[in-house]
């Protein structure tokens, strides 16, 4: 099940309001789109344009319901998903932990789903996970303005899922653009933004230590800082948070099925 029924042939209704032929008419007029006509597509469009917007943020997103059944997620949390560290899905299609959690995962998002809609409910919990890697910090909270009375699992609960050992895409065009960097201070900010040291960056660059040291003060005359823990904190403020460089999968209307047997057996 998807949050509505019809999104999930979003892109199929989209297709058809962009190819559907005006009718002749008597007098060779043609008939007009109706104004809810024009309204559906451009409501359509921009839904689309959001679950874009959401595949390209570094953060994971899900949409549940009280019950903890996955309604919605974005690219990110899809990886965090598939890769079952931590959080991943059941059989039947709710989140789970992949181990034992304190404060119980279950509790916190049915008591956000069960809050009142004139206020939040807010939960904020570390989930250890099987790997040994440090742990998925997730922010809970409850869905304000959505109708009760829904055919489908009402989306009553968003997740945020921040993973620090979540791999920073950034390009180096888009930081040679953004701070006129040279390749090789672009190469080197990426390195220092997914947490490498300063000798780690000379070998995976294959340069000395005292040539990394001009490339960095380089880096902070640019960027415009002084030490290396304000230029990583300022590289993934403005760039790190969003998927660039074009590192794009297939294209998707951004909602999640819960049934994969169903999905797979197709």
């Amino acid at each position: 099940m998807a949050i509505l029924r019809g999104v999930p042939n979003l892109t199929a209704r989209i297709s058809g309001h962009q190819h559907r032929r005006p009718q002749l008419v008597s007098q060779a007029k043609e008939t007009l789109p109706s104004r809810a006509e024009i309204a559906e597509t451009g409501s359509l469009h921009l839904m689309m344009a959001g679950f874009e917007a959401l595949d390209l943020v570094n953060v994971g997103l899900l949409v549940t319901s009280t019950a903890g059944n996955l309604l919605l997620a974005n690219r990110s949390a899809e990886q965090i998903l598939d890769e079952r560290d931590g959080l991943e899905l059941t059989p039947r299609g709710s989140i789970r932990t992949s181990l034992k959690s304190t404060p119980a995962l279950n509790l916190l998002l049915e008591a956000a789903g069960r809050s009142s809609t004139s206020e939040a409910s807010e939960s904020i919990v570390a989930i250890q996970r099987p790997s040994g890697k440090r742990p998925l910090t997730l922010v809970i909270r409850s869905v304000q303005g959505v109708p009760s009375a829904l055919e489908t699992p009402a989306p009553s609960v968003l997740v945020f899922i921040l993973d620090p050992e979540f791999p920073v895409e950034t390009a180096e065009s888009e930081l040679r653009q953004l701070y006129g960097l040279t390749s090789t201070e672009a190469c080197l900010a990426n390195l220092l933004m997914e947490g490498k040291t300063l000798d780690e960056c000379c070998e995976a660059l294959g340069i000395r230590r005292s040539t990394a040291r001009t490339h960095l003060q380089h880096l902070f005359e640019k960027v415009g800082v002084q030490r290396q823990s304000e230029l990583v904190s300022l590289l993934l403020k403005s760039i790190g948070l969003v998927r660039t460089g074009g590192k794009r999968g297939p294209a998707r209307n951004g909602l999640y099925a819960t049934n994969r047997e169903s999905r797979s057996s197709r």
